[in-house]
């Protein structure tokens, strides 16, 4: 696990400083369409304090979407239609009760953040799951709530009224699995402040992969695929950054065990 969640090389201060406790974790629904033409429609958050693990402070806004229409495949997942949003508050004024938290984390952050466009640290929970939890058959958020299993029941009341793909319904169960990657990784982590860094840097690096999503070897766990599957891989150009970074991780390892591994000289 340790070179799943390596530590981050940083200067110590030459003062001590508290680091914040408090993530914001966050979830948006869109309108479906490509980022140029989306549409934030609804956005959903819960605050979790790593410190003691309680989540708290629950906030759900459905936002005018200025005109942009809800995409049929889109309203099939989340169930919000166009006139759901008559009324709704401008995007500008929907995200000012979100803004202002140092840090934020979401599912898949890369997504909320270009849609939120809030200033702070960002966590990504999709990224940190596959480090956390490697041998989960899947790491969708759905999923890890299933197959983890993550454990909702301080959440369940508020649970009850809504459904999974509604911005706080999801953003509520991101909170408990941020909570469960916390307690999963805290103890290779010398404090509050080294977790933070260690999860940033991978939260902002491509996606560590437990399995390939093409190509001949989909689906089969990556530490079956052949080496020379994987040297090409890396060498192939325009493959998938979460691929290719995935491919060069195994790789490396590979070539540290066969170090580690090399026959002892005899002695003489």
């Amino acid at each position: 696990m340790t070179d799943l969640f390596p530590p981050r090389p940083s200067t110590l201060p030459l003062f001590p400083t508290d680091a914040p406790t408090l993530v914001r974790v966050i979830d948006v629904e869109t309108a479906g369409r490509r980022i140029e033409e989306d549409a934030v429609i609804e956005i959903g958050s819960a605050d979790l304090d790593l410190a003691t693990g309680q989540i708290g402070n629950p906030m759900q806004t459905l936002v005018d979407p200025a005109g942009v229409e809800i995409d049929p495949h889109a309203r099939r997942v989340h169930h919000i239609s166009d006139e759901m949003l008559v009324g709704a508050p401008p995007f500008a004024q929907a995200v000012k009760p979100f803004a202002g938290a140092a840090i934020y984390a979401a599912q898949r952050a890369e997504f909320d953040r270009s849609r939120l466009r809030l200033p702070g640290r960002w966590l990504c929970t999709y990224r940190l799951a596959l480090r956390a939890f490697p041998g989960v058959r899947a790491h969708g958020l759905q999923s890890l709530v299933k197959y983890l299993p993550l454990d909702l029941s301080d959440v369940r009341a508020e649970l009850e009224s809504l459904h999974p793909h509604r911005a706080l319904y999801d953003a509520l169960c991101t909170a408990v699995l941020l909570r469960e990657i916390h307690r999963t990784l805290m103890p290779r982590c010398s404090d509050i402040a080294d977790f933070l860094e260690r999860a940033e840097k991978v939260s902002a690096e491509p996606a560590l992969l437990t399995k390939l999503r093409f190509g001949k070897y989909k689906g089969i766990p990556i530490g079956e695929v052949p080496p020379d599957y994987l040297e090409w891989l890396v060498k192939e150009p325009g493959m998938d950054a979460d691929a290719v970074f995935t491919a060069r991780h195994h790789l490396d390892r590979i070539e540290i065990r066969g170090v580690r591994a090399a026959p002892m000289l005899p002695v003489l």
